[in-house]
């Protein structure tokens, strides 16, 4: 068993290295996805977390190699004691991993995902303004997650950076946004409406 110990703390070890790896390179196991252009999180596809998870298995494979090396070279136990003592622990570490940072992480990332429908009546901000009959960029917030998507007036009329908008459809990557009229601004068109009545009358 001593075998068995060493080479499942070396596999254990040489799996997490490798994670950590490929993971500080853009594929790590829990990847909030960038939606349409890497924009946004628009994704409705993440599946519930498994107890066979990665970051699981190799969580509990080093502690099995770990607490099993340490019992049988440490303390000189018996086959059968260190393997079932490295069995409690490594079922302990594993339920930990599972349950303190894969469900963690899964949340944190499905509380991040929406769908574009649910960007319809949302308000928003010009980022880039908007010529007419043209494409310019909105910046809005969702789940506490700011992000960007092209956009163009559902007018046709130019709209300037950093106004408010409200966005009445979503179509492939482009929203179609009405600006937004402030009490002050309808006030405005109010007097003017009113004006160009009385204009009429006389």
């Amino acid at each position: 068993m001593l075998y068995v110990f060493i080479g499942c703390l070396t596999f254990g070890v040489a799996f997490s290295m490798l994670s950590v790896f490929f993971g500080s390179h853009g594929h790590g196991s829990f990847d909030h996805g960038g939606g349409i252009d890497g924009h946004h999180s628009g994704v409705n596809s993440a599946e519930a977390p498994s107890p066979l998870n990665p970051l699981v298995l190799s969580s509990a494979i080093t502690a099995f190699g770990a607490v099993g090396l340490i019992a049988k070279t440490g303390f000189a136990m018996g086959d059968m004691l260190s393997t079932v003592i490295s069995l409690g622990f490594a079922g302990i570490i594993g339920a930990t991993m599972f349950f303190g940072v894969v469900k963690f992480m899964y949340g944190s990332q499905s509380n991040s995902m929406f769908s574009l429908s649910e960007l319809v009546d949302t308000e928003a901000e010009i980022l880039t303004p908007i010529p007419m009959n043209g494409l310019g960029e909105i910046t809005y917030v969702i789940n506490g997650v700011r992000s960007t998507l092209s956009a163009k007036s559902a007018t046709d009329e130019e709209i300037r950076r950093g106004s408010v908008v409200i966005i009445r459809e979503v179509s492939g990557n482009i929203a179609l946004v009405q600006k937004k009229i402030s009490l002050d601004e309808l006030s405005e068109y109010e007097i003017e409406e009113h004006k160009n009545h009385g204009n009429i009358e006389n």
